[in-house]
């Protein structure tokens, strides 16, 4: 008969992510993850699976709350460009509030090239994210906000190639205004 687990696997993986999100994968060890989560390696094991298994379960968490935030942040905005351009302003007050930058663009810049796995999740991930942009910019296309020779999808991927730009601005200079006005500069584009 199985157990009823001693603690609560969501909190638990919060801490892993947030860990995971500091540190980078590969600086953060199986010692780090049990002191961090307070958790003992065999219930990381029977509940997370591996290391890297724990490391793309933190992906998933980070990037569900991540795009749900984006999609609160256009909710109740009657223009789909004020949208996109709440969502860009919220990606850039939250990595400056949090002092840390995308962990899928971090995690891209670590990883992809060296783990095919990761490198698919990274790719849906990434994917889900030029959907909510591509399906804003078709409404304000539609609401003749944006110009309608725009193609949609490309404009989506090169909203989402821009944000990680800013990362790296970010981690490189540390300069809100530099940021903010490149952020100001993806939203120009759009018009």
């Amino acid at each position: 008969m199985a157990r009823n687990k001693a603690f609560n696997p969501t909190e638990k993986l919060e801490k892993a992510r947030n860990l995971f999100w500091k540190k980078g994968y590969h600086a953060t060890s199986m010692e780090d993850l049990v002191s961090e989560m307070k958790v003992n390696r065999g219930s990381i094991y029977d509940t997370y699976g591996d290391k890297q298994q724990l490391f793309m379960e933190s992906l998933r968490s980070y990037a569900l709350e991540t795009h749900s935030e984006y999609r609160r942040a256009a909710l109740g905005e009657r223009s789909p460009l004020k949208a996109i351009e709440k969502i860009i302003r919220k990606a850039v007050a939250r990595s400056f509030e949090q002092q840390k930058v995308c962990m899928v663009v971090k995690s891209s810049f670590e990883m992809a090239v060296h783990d095919d796995a990761l490198k698919q999740l990274l790719q849906q991930l990434t994917t889900a994210l030029v959907e909510i942009f591509e399906d804003l910019i078709r409404q304000a296309i539609a609401a003749g906000e944006i110009d309608a020779k725009k193609d949609a999808r490309q404009t989506a991927l090169f909203l989402t190639g821009a944000f990680a730009g800013l990362w790296q601005m970010q981690t490189l200079f540390d300069d809100r205004k530099m940021i903010e006005q490149m952020a100001k500069g993806m939203i120009d584009i759009l018009q």
